[in-house]
């Protein structure tokens, strides 16, 4: 296998081979709009530190979406001058497109380029860089400050000082960040961001006309996540509007020039009628796609109810994109939603108390007296579940903890605790928390919202619950719905209560002082669930 120690010292200098140290690939990579990143670029690839550390970031957030199930490594073509470089490389698995970037030449553009170049030539490399940006793709790069401080009239360096000025990159210096890396170097070091621009709307008659009424069309697709619910909505409205109008404006002009075309050109628009109706179709099949995985419309939902609603996607290519038509959704959904988590409570309640054909899993009951019943049980504070984080590779036994059983059913509890615990848990991001630990390998009390996680290779999971009152909320929940409380429950006090109520109480609760603190906060333990609004938009 090639090693970074065969390439000789004098080589590795003469060729400016200074390898990203991780926390500078990681300064790089703070604030990258993933979900609009599609083609990327690593030019100076060296042995691979950037692009494994933007596999990384994409690994996670390819987890992080509902619709992506399975890992998936990032589109990278990497570019790498010298022969050992590539062949390191290429024994990662990435894909080497290139040897010498300034000869490389391609049609190709890139939403994301990040480069570390050769500080000794960086104005060229990252010039040839913004060339083969697509419009608004960004470059990260990293170069010596004095390639932006010290320059001339008509060099290369002037060039790049005047794109970055004119455009509003973003100039950061940082200084030691290379004292502690693979190749040390105490130059003080320049980042640049760097966003392409849009395309001029002024090039396009079509669009030129269209642009006045459709007033959210210059706005990033990657900004709709700050805006408010109700603005989003009207915003990707007019988006999808803005779009459909385009494209049959198209069609219409590429009628009225067919007859003066090559008969050899072939374009898929076509002149028949049924073009619009196509076109139309599958913009709504788009824009409906987008709504259902915007977590500024789904993030209440639990999995069963997001994918009944993503299923109903062929179905709506029939219904206009409208106000109308979403808000006609949100409120058929939100006649589900609280129903659903009621289920899925109840369900996740059978699941932890049932008998499983270990022992182990007996665990997870604490029994009481239950209302006219003998069979009755709570969740106790630690849960023991078949779920498996690891996964089998020959000989070795490696930890996946963000495999698709596993996320589901993580997120699923989540989302349930998320309506019992009405918004008082600070957040955290529980994906994250899932990859860091496979990444460090720690597999013992992984820190989530609700609970404390612990996997064993034998194919469970230990799952510790932090908030007792909350967890004493969902057992209430749970226990009403199946009449093993008492109908007085929560509304008298022990003293006021029958022998047989204070009997089933005192069991349920364990004393009858944590009995009398329900009934003193009754508007907690026993508030229904949040009706659930999806969205609310409109009066």
């Amino acid at each position: 296998m090639t090693n970074i120690a065969t390439i000789p010292e004098q080589r590795r200098a003469a060729s400016g081979f200074y390898p990203t140290p991780a926390s500078m690939a990681s300064k790089m990579l703070e604030g990258i709009k993933w979900d609009y990143v599609s083609t990327i670029l690593e030019p100076s690839a060296g042995k691979g530190n950037l692009a494994e550390a933007i596999n990384e970031k994409w690994r996670i957030y390819r987890c992080s979406s509902r619709y992506y199930a399975e890992e998936q490594r990032a589109d990278i073509d990497c570019i790498e001058v010298d022969p050992n470089l590539r062949a390191i490389l290429k024994e990662k698995k990435f894909r080497v497109v290139h040897d010498d970037f300034l000869t490389y030449h391609t049609m190709k553009r890139y939403s994301l380029i990040i480069m570390n170049p050769p500080f000794e030539d960086a104005a060229r490399h990252i010039l040839k860089a913004i060339s083969l940006l697509d419009a608004n793709g960004t470059l990260v790069a990293l170069c010596n400050a004095e390639t932006i401080r010290n320059h001339s009239a008509y060099n290369e360096r002037y060039q790049l000082f005047r794109i970055l000025t004119d455009n509003n990159a973003e100039i950061t210096y940082h200084k030691g960040e290379f004292l502690k890396a693979e190749r040390k170097t105490d130059v003080e070091i320049a980042m640049i961001r760097y966003k392409a621009p849009a395309v001029d709307l002024e090039d396009s008659l079509i669009l030129e006309k269209l642009r006045p009424a459709h007033k959210y069309v210059s706005m990033q697709e990657s900004e709709y996540a700050a805006l408010s619910k109700a603005d989003f909505v009207e915003a990707i409205i007019d988006r999808y509007n803005y779009e459909v109008e385009s494209g049959l404006r198209l069609i219409q002009e590429y009628r009225a020039v067919s007859s003066v075309l090559s008969s050899s050109m072939s374009l898929a628009i076509g002149t028949e009628a049924a073009h619009e109706d196509r076109w139309i179709r599958e913009c709504r099949h788009k824009y409906w796609s987008t709504l259902f995985a915007s977590p500024q419309f789904v993030e209440q939902l639990t999995t069963n109810l997001r994918t009944q609603l993503y299923n109903r996607v062929k179905e709506l290519e029939d219904y206009e994109f409208s106000f109308y038509n979403i808000k006609e959704i949100m409120i058929q959904m939100n006649s589900q939603v609280t129903q659903g988590v009621e289920a899925t409570i109840m369900a996740l309640f059978d699941d932890w108390t049932r008998k499983y054909h270990w022992d182990e899993n007996a665990q997870n009951r604490h029994y009481f007296d239950g209302w006219r019943t003998n069979d009755a049980f709570a969740v106790n504070k630690k849960v023991i579940l078949p779920l498996r984080g690891y996964t089998d590779w020959g000989s070795r036994i490696e930890p996946e903890f963000h495999a698709y059983n596993v996320r589901e059913k993580l997120q699923d509890i989540e989302k349930v605790f998320n309506y019992l615990d009405g918004g008082r848990t600070p957040e955290k991001n529980l994906m994250e928390v899932l990859l860091e630990a496979e990444k460090t390998g720690d597999t013992k009390k992984l820190d989530s919202k609700y609970f404390y996680l612990t996997f064993y290779k034998k194919g469970t999971a230990h799952i510790e619950f932090k908030d007792m009152n909350l967890l004493a909320r969902f057992n209430i929940f749970a226990a009403k719905g199946k009449n093993w409380l008492p109908p007085s429950f929560g509304k008298k006090k022990y003293k006021d209560m029958t022998a047989e109520e204070q009997k089933v109480a005192k069991s349920f609760m364990g004393t009858a002082d944590r009995y009398d603190k329900v009934v003193q906060h009754a508007n907690y333990f026993l508030a229904p669930l949040s009706d659930g609004n999806l969205l609310k938009i409109g009066g």
